[in-house]
């Protein structure tokens, strides 16, 4: 099971877990704010977590963190608003001083030969 199909709780749990594996469930628990039964669950759930599991996901939780929480689904774990910003938020964000149109230029330059790399395969 990949880590987009994880709830970011589940996800903290299992890499709680993993990265703790003496730790019981009450501990996970205080550390994840969640109770020793859902970590009993989650853990049973996913008997099988291995190191590339974790490895994937502590990289959706960098991509989350950098990109905003709905990168990979389009919605919030807990079906509210998120608190990181999306991508166009982001964007607009960037001032429109000197250094931000730089970075806005590099960008647009990035993604645009992203496009053409892309539009070559297809050719």
């Amino acid at each position: 099971m990949s880590g987009s199909q994880k709830t970011e709780l589940q996800r903290d749990i299992l890499l709680a877990w993993y990265q703790n594996p003496n730790a019981t469930n009450k501990q996970i628990a205080e550390a994840c704010d969640c109770s020793a039964s859902y970590v009993s669950t989650v853990k049973n759930r996913f008997d099988d977590y291995n190191e590339f599991e974790a490895m994937m996901d502590r990289q959706d939780r960098e991509m989350e963190q950098m990109f905003g929480e709905d990168i990979f689904g389009g919605n919030t774990v807990s079906g509210g608003s998120s608190d990181q910003p999306g991508l166009a938020q982001q964007w607009e964000e960037i001032p429109n001083n000197a250094p931000g149109l730089i970075i806005k230029a590099i960008v647009l330059i990035a993604l645009l030969y992203a496009a053409f790399q892309f539009i070559m395969v297809l050719v």
